[in-house]
């Protein structure tokens, strides 16, 4: 199993793969790729690492737009 260094790099390449559409609406990105890469990263982390990999998936999400951000209200 990879060590949390090694899936924090990981997870930094996949991180800069994924471009701020909050602010770049012309921005070309595969999702579904993203989450096949961001799964693969977790099913390869130790079970004291899959929470800490999770979070950092989170945080991209919603850095990026695609997520609301923890504790804000989404409408129904």
């Amino acid at each position: 199993m990879p060590t949390r260094d090694e899936l924090d790099a990981r997870l930094d390449v996949l991180q800069d793969q994924l471009p701020a559409l909050a602010t770049d609406e012309d921005a070309d990105f595969d999702l579904l790729t993203f989450q096949q890469q961001a799964e693969a990263i977790a099913g390869d982390a130790a079970p004291d690492d899959v929470g800490h990999v999770r979070a950092r998936i989170d945080d991209m999400l919603c850095t990026a737009g695609l997520l609301p951000a923890r504790g804000e209200a989404q409408d129904p």
